[in-house]
């Protein structure tokens, strides 16, 4: 029988009681103690409805019933809004039961329910970033008095908050708070994909030597049931072609998931809008009622919440074809399967859509549909076709989290946008404020823990220099005029930027509009509407690029804010599976085709122990590392001449080189001092994309995206591979010769 569990309050266990609980899930008994304390940060990690959030709550309230005292006692944060009126429902029904008060507090909250909240400061409060900055900033005596007894901070989906404008943003202002209150809060983090999760511990408090409880149920997995689906498809020429591709996946789709409720992801909202477009009609053309819906960001919010509601009250059989929008852990009921078109952007993010299956005791299920190209027989395909990149990088997922591997976080960063709004919030919210004390606040002592005093100098230097800030006469720092501009807005609260539609133009003629997410430059090429285009004007102001056709291979855009950046754990794990004998079971006999294809081609060219291919049209390089290290090995491969250089896929294509001159530049490369990723970066045309990116002097921009993007060891570990290599056209011992095109 449970041990802990009689640690909770007596008014608790009788509202457990009442629900019918008999018991805890494990998750929830381990969690009881070391929250109950309230002395260390602490880590809760598990799957996906495994009761992380009443791990947290149940002793959490127990611990301030058992103290009472006035003010708000618990600060939850999350990072959606919908994520926010979700849980209010759970949360708010232990508070009835407890008389302790629940208010939830974003945008979209009338300010009649905020305003008892100011009137009688208590219980505890759900909340976005944005929100909070906005107290912090316009009422911050209001926070000083009502904070005075915070207890804990609890953050929900945190692996959300890892790495992103919006996670620096919520551990400045924690720091902020404890800094206000002058003592440390605890930080209580709940997720349900971690990877090596001690590592996460400095993302939850930077700078800190202090201990961080871990708590990871013991709790046997559920089962999994998935399959790749291959279809064999033709390259698109149009955008009318591509309709065509996905008219057999989808009906595909339609078979298999109609009478049921479900989650379909795709890459993409242009994705997403077709294959949902292509399932209505399939319902009209079939005399059904229509079961399939599109969900992403650009729909209405009230759309949105009608899609939501449906499937949670399950009713009718739904399925949603959504992007990210619905991976996270919003409550959409009991969902029988999840599809994902494509394959997915990383292991820790397929992770997550899976646990959204699988739901009351049953196994999760999982299907990815995965189209390859299949070239006329007159044509010579691509590498990436050639060796099935999408259905190898599928399967290595596949095989990394059923090993229960995931990527681990990312380093921490410079974030100077993130921090430009810091500044400016934190002088905002004090008035005046001196440039040390912003430093040791912010930096030293905060999250920007990268920036030395010398880039925090040049930073202040660049907003003075625009009017965010202004120096006073006894030195002290305050808001210049277009700082003032800035804050008056409220869009200053979040930190991260909405994106700007760019207008693709084709001799006059519109194919397409995107948010651009990535540096773009003349010369550059791109995958949209099926075709291949390359850049020959790029226009800011006017927020157009303008292109022509272009017939090499290339990848597509980044679209929706994905990162893009796919782990060297997933490459290595792709090189195992092409150099490994062991069949798949979860392919389907079309992936199983593709599967295969791609290892004997993979065989064909040797390449299990070469690194690239010399082919009629140029040269291709093999990694099987992950994209920052890709990204490296091409920019250097430009700053020494090779401008054409250009990542596809999982491999980096040379087009019109000699071996020689390939070779040649390989040894320059070596023989030289490596360069620095800021040295890098300097080539790099375009570097404002966050919100104040704007604002901050070229050199700073360098520096941080040099950074966050280039591996300059690993690229040069991979050069190392090539060399020393002869100048013959085909050497079996470092390089293969394989008439493929790009």
């Amino acid at each position: 029988m449970d041990t802990n569990i009689n640690n909770l309050h007596p008014v608790i266990l009788k509202w457990l009681n009442r629900q019918g609980w008999t018991r805890l899930h494990d998750i929830q008994e381990k969690a009881i103690m070391p929250v109950l304390k309230a002395q260390d940060d602490i880590i809760i990690s598990a799957a996906t409805a495994s009761g992380k959030t009443e791990a947290a709550f149940l002793p959490a309230c127990t611990r301030i019933l058992s103290r009472n005292l006035p003010g708000v006692r618990i600060i939850y944060i999350s990072p959606l809004k919908a994520l926010i009126n979700d849980q209010y429902k759970r949360i708010n029904a232990l508070g009835e039961a407890t008389g302790i008060s629940v208010t939830p507090w974003h945008g979209d909250i009338g300010f009649s329910h905020k305003k008892n909240l100011f009137n009688a400061p208590e219980g505890i409060i759900l909340i976005t970033p944005e929100s909070l900055e906005s107290l912090l900033i316009n009422h911050q005596e209001w926070c000083i008095s009502s904070f005075r007894n915070l207890t804990y901070f609890i953050i929900d989906e945190f692996h959300a908050f890892i790495g992103t404008e919006r996670g620096y943003q919520l551990l400045s202002q924690l720091h902020r708070i404890e800094f206000m209150q002058k003592r440390k809060i605890p930080r209580i983090a709940l997720s349900a994909t971690l990877s090596n999760i001690k590592s996460v511990k400095q993302w939850l408090r930077p700078n800190s030597t202090g201990n961080t409880e871990i708590i990871e149920s013991s709790a046997g997995s559920k089962g999994i049931k998935l399959q790749i689906r291959g279809y064999d498809i033709r390259k698109a020429a149009t955008p009318e072609d591509e309709v065509k591709d996905y008219e057999y996946l989808s009906r595909d789709i339609f078979r298999l998931l109609r009478g049921s409720t479900n989650l379909v992801f795709a890459n993409s909202r242009n994705k997403t809008e077709l294959i949902a477009g292509t399932l209505t009609r399939l319902c009209q053309d079939n005399f059904v009622p229509v079961e399939f819906f599109p969900h992403h960001s650009s729909l209405s919010k009230d759309l949105r919440e009608r899609l939501e509601n449906r499937l949670k009250e399950g009713r009718l059989p739904t399925t949603a074809i959504c992007t990210q929008t619905l991976e996270l852990g919003i409550d959409i009921g009991d969902i029988s399967s999840i599809a994902q078109i494509n394959s997915p952007q990383s292991v820790a993010s397929l992770r997550q859509r899976i646990g959204r299956s699988g739901r009351r005791d049953k196994d999760a299920v999982l299907r990815i549909f995965i189209p390859e190209i299949q070239e006329p027989e007159n044509e010579k395909p691509a590498l990436n076709a050639l060796l099935r990149d999408e259905t190898f990088s599928s399967a290595a997922m596949i095989e990394l989290v059923l090993n229960r591997w995931f990527e681990p976080p990312t380093r921490h960063e410079y974030a100077l946008s993130t921090l430009t709004q810091q500044v400016l919030a934190v002088t905002a919210q004090y008035g005046n404020v001196q440039a040390r004390s912003l430093y040791r606040l912010l930096c030293k002592t905060g999250p920007f823990n990268l920036v030395d005093p010398q880039t925090f100098g040049d930073l202040l230097h660049s907003l003075g220099k625009h009017d965010l800030l202004t120096q006073m006469g006894d030195g002290c720092l305050t808001l210049g005029l277009t700082g003032e501009k800035l804050l008056s807005n409220y869009s200053f609260y979040s930190a991260f930027k909405v994106q700007e539609e760019y207008t693709i133009d084709n001799n006059g003629q519109k194919i397409g509009t995107i948010p651009l997410n990535q540096p773009l430059e003349v010369g550059d090429t791109f995958l949209f509407a099926g075709k291949g285009w390359e850049v020959v004007y790029l226009s800011d102001e006017k927020h157009e690029i303008y292109v022509r056709s272009c017939k090499e291979d290339t990848d597509p855009l980044l679209l929706d804010g994905n990162s893009g950046r796919i782990h060297d754990g997933v490459r290595e794990k792709m090189l195992e599976l092409y150099i490994g004998e062991k069949p798949l079971p979860y392919l389907n006999k079309t992936a199983q085709k593709h599967f295969e294809e791609g290892r004997r081609h993979f065989k064909d060219l040797n390449l299990s122990d070469n690194r690239f291919i010399i082919g009629i049209t140029g040269i291709y390089l093999l990694p099987w590392k992950g994209d920052r290290i890709m990204h490296t090995i091409v920019q250097i491969l430009k700053k020494h001449g090779i401008r054409r250089a250009k990542k596809i896929g999982s491999y980096i294509y040379i087009p019109e080189i000699t071996s020689i001159r390939f070779k040649d530049t390989v040894k320059t490369i070596l023989s030289m001092n490596p360069p620095t990723e800021e040295e890098l970066a300097k080539s790099v045309s375009n570097l404002e994309f966050e919100k104040y990116d704007s604002f901050l002097s070229r050199e700073l921009l360098q520096k941080a995206y040099g950074f966050r993007n280039f591996d300059v060891p690993g690229a040069l570990e991979f050069f190392k591979t090539v060399i020393p290599m002869s100048h013959s056209p085909f050497n079996p011992r470092n390089g293969a010769s394989y008439p493929v095109y790009a």
